[in-house]
């Protein structure tokens, strides 16, 4: 009997991935999706900050605390989530999940970016290609840059080594980060790239991986990683550590443009650690109480559903966001954090419980659910 034809096994592998990751969604992790969910609500409570209360120039330690580990939390979650172990890195599941992801996250960023641009803000299209945030639109297009990179890097390892190398991974994201951590040094240098860095976003790509591959690495040594948010010592000292990190952010870095480059990266360090230091203690406290975050738990089954639709909530809520400056006299005044996070989190779940109403809505439509959040 003839051997079966390369094409024939490619595709019968590639069937076998879809059908476990499929199977594997169904059992999803409940407290990764309250978890999801919370992050999501931190994001919503920046921008209420931000734009609603127009406090982007004033300073808020409730709002510093939530931004030294709100992203890193967002792109480790990503990581983590992402690893999948039995995967035969050819061609075809390259083109196949970077396809994926282009649908789910390109696509409807270019819709509601523009739509934003131009029906909401007003200004040319331009601005929002131009522009280095995307007007806000910059994290999904940064996640798919990332998953990129990770799978273009076990494509190159399957095709190097043939097989199944766990360390070899491990040392292709370290690498992988170093090199994206001297990247910054490029529009510095070459000042002519800096067009490309913003409409790429690189700026963030190359400032949030390390948390990314964080998160891919705690997924691959998953046991590693549970046994020591186990030991009583290490979670002591990630809090500890974390305390003294955050102390030093905000008392002592402020951004200056003259800083020296021991100085500058010096920063970025800091930032790093207190970020990594910030997501172990929200990941392992969602962890340790995961029976708290079940969908039999009203606060779980809250927070699982907003963490469910994560894309479709940071696409639709800057179009919800209300004007409302005349806030923040009032919490600049009282300079209550309790008073602030009580109004900026009332806001944000309305703006929130607003984005998921939409969002049901339009989903009802399976082209509008799928051309514009992804939706299968």
């Amino acid at each position: 009997m003839p051997p079966p034809h390369p094409h024939f096994e490619h595709t019968t592998n590639l069937y076998k991935y879809m059908h476990s990751v499929t199977a594997k969604s169904s059992r999803r992790i409940e407290y990764i999706d309250a978890l999801r969910g919370f992050t999501m609500i931190l994001v919503v409570f920046a921008h209420v900050e931000w734009f609603t209360f127009d406090m982007k120039a004033s300073f808020s330690l409730i709002n510093e605390l939530f931004m030294s580990f709100r992203m890193p939390l967002f792109f480790f979650i990503s990581g983590l989530i992402s690893y999948k172990e039995n995967v035969e890195w050819n061609r075809q599941t390259w083109c196949s999940m970077s396809k994926k992801k282009m649908l789910v996250q390109i696509i409807p960023t270019l819709v509601f970016g523009i739509a934003y641009t131009c029906l909401y803000l007003k200004v040319s299209p331009q601005m929002f290609v131009a522009s280095h945030t995307k007007l806000g639109y910059w994290f999904t297009v940064v996640l798919f840059e990332m998953f990129l990179l990770v799978y273009t890097m076990n494509y190159a390892l399957h095709l190097c080594t043939k097989g199944k190398q766990r360390n070899l991974k491990l040392i292709g994201l370290v690498t992988l980060t170093a090199v994206l951590f001297i990247a910054r040094l490029v529009p510095v240098v070459l000042p002519s790239c800096q067009n490309v860095f913003d409409i790429l976003c690189l700026h963030q790509t190359i400032k949030y991986f390390p948390f990314f591959a964080f998160g891919y690495i705690c997924s691959m040594y998953k046991d590693i990683f549970n046994k020591y948010l186990e030991n009583k010592y290490a979670t002591t000292s990630i809090i500890v550590l974390f305390a003294v990190m955050f102390y030093v952010m905000v008392t002592y870095l402020t951004p200056n443009k003259d800083a020296s480059i021991i100085i500058f990266f010096t920063e970025i360090i800091v930032e790093i650690i207190a970020g990594i230091l910030g997501l172990l203690i929200v990941y392992n406290t969602f962890k340790t109480y995961a029976q708290n975050f079940t969908s039999g738990k009203k606060a779980g089954r809250a927070l699982q559903s907003i963490g469910r639709r994560t894309l479709d909530i940071y696409l639709l809520h800057y179009f919800f966001l209300p004007y409302l400056p005349q806030l923040k006299d009032i919490i600049s005044d009282s300079n209550n954090s309790v008073l602030e996070l009580a109004i900026g989190g009332s806001i944000s779940i309305c703006v929130i419980w607003t984005c998921m109403v939409v969002s049901n809505i339009l989903r009802t439509s399976p082209i509008l659910g799928k051309y514009l959040f992804g939706a299968k």
